[in-house]
């Protein structure tokens, strides 16, 4: 994929700022712009919101020889969610990374959370699709409690163990491609809840870190009831 021309209007708007600004590490989530460093080399964590484009998906159809769609699925979107129950969500960001000097490759996150109950439970998955190694760094599944007028408290931070992807090896997997990751804590109340996803990497080659910007799969409540949780808003909305 071609992030100057495809992946969807948020993510090749990202990349236009990006390429202006001349950071020297720089990831375009979607339309969320991430900096590590600075057109100058200093650290920089500066996180812009270029372009809100996110969109709400039909469920996934069957694909015959294929055991998922997430190669074809959002493919021309930046940030796109889908409900697949009231349990069930995925969330699938378009990314792209660079330097000073412009892209330096692209990548696709996905994130599958289903509930066992009162268990949020998570299946992560980081997709490459051009450029160098990419060497995943530290990466978690956060569950937050939603805090009106004030800063979301965590329900749980649990850490993904992605394996270093390329050409050859496309694809990893977090725990893997039919497991999950459960929450580190059960949800026992009424109170609404999100998700936060995010991680940092390096590129072989490049000395800089990357960061991810922040993917969400939805928001969700009920926890309090004998059902277990569900959801009542996907894709995500701030």
């Amino acid at each position: 994929m071609d992030v100057r021309t495809g992946g969807g209007d948020g993510l090749r708007a990202c990349v236009k700022y990006a390429e202006r600004l001349r950071s020297q590490s720089w990831t375009c989530t979607g339309g969320v712009f991430l900096a590590t460093t600075d057109s100058r080399g200093r650290q920089d964590d500066t996180m812009k919101v270029i372009a809100q484009d996110v969109r709400s998906t039909a469920r996934p159809r069957p694909i015959s020889g294929a055991a998922d769609d997430y190669d074809s699925w959002c493919e021309n979107g930046s940030i796109c969610g889908r409900k697949i129950s009231r349990y069930i969500a995925e969330v699938k960001g378009n990314g792209a990374y660079g330097d000073g000097d412009g892209v330096i490759g692209s990548f696709d996150l996905i994130y599958r959370q289903s509930f066992d109950g009162k268990r949020p439970r998570w299946r992560s998955l980081l997709d490459w699709d051009s450029g160098p190694r990419i060497s995943p760094g530290k990466w978690r599944n956060n569950c937050r409690i939603n805090i009106r007028d004030a800063a979301d408290k965590y329900c749980g931070k649990n850490p993904v163990g992605f394996n270093d992807i390329d050409q050859e090896r496309t694809r990893a997997w977090w725990p893997g491609s039919r497991s999950y990751e459960y929450n580190e804590q059960r949800l026992t109340d009424g109170r609404k809840y999100h998700d936060d996803h995010l991680g940092e990497f390096v590129a072989w080659g490049h000395t800089k870190t990357f960061k991810a910007g922040v993917l969400h799969t939805g928001r969700w409540s009920k926890c309090n009831t004998k059902t277990g949780c569900k959801y009542y808003q996907v894709p995500w909305r701030p």
